[in-house]
């Protein structure tokens, strides 16, 4: 019982510091791959590719180079404390054995919606992550929608 009312406060943490349903950041200024000195990806399945990874690996930097919106990476937006913060959360929320993306339509002020199923043992949840592309033609997950991904956000381990 301990376990699930900490795990509800992480998610109601996350809740207070995103701007709606799902994880989200504030603005954000300059470009961004994860490799060498560039930050988000080269396309929008490329980038939420690339945050899935980084997820399962808990690697902290390379989600706060494919984090972001239209003004670019996450990490340069946000203190870095705040920044981990957040990120444990997405990646608590993320936890996955496979993933699949489904499906990739257009979205509001040029962004794309990504369709994905995350499988965590014998059970498949769906999310949907916003894609915005940010400076230097690079592209940024801006959020994804977290209540939809609430029983894998519970689970411990």
């Amino acid at each position: 019982m301990k376990k699930l009312i900490t795990t509800l406060g992480v998610i109601a943490l996350a809740a207070c510091h995103s701007s709606g349903p799902g994880a989200t950041m504030t603005p954000a200024p300059t470009p961004v791959t994860t490799t060498g000195a560039q930050t988000g990806a080269a396309d929008p399945i490329s980038a939420v590719r690339g945050f899935m990874t980084a997820a399962k690996q808990q690697d902290l930097q390379a989600m706060g180079a494919i984090w972001g919106d239209a003004n670019g990476p996450a990490r340069d937006a946000i203190n870095r404390d705040e920044l981990e913060k957040r990120e444990l959360i997405m990646i608590t929320c993320l936890k996955h054995d496979s993933y699949d993306i489904v499906g990739d339509a257009p979205s509001t002020g040029g962004g794309r919606a990504i369709a994905v199923n995350l499988r965590l043992g014998p059970v498949a949840h769906s999310t949907s992550f916003q894609v915005v592309r940010g400076p230097a033609n690079r592209w940024y997950v801006q959020k994804f929608d977290l209540e939809s991904l609430e029983q894998i956000c519970a689970q411990r381990g």
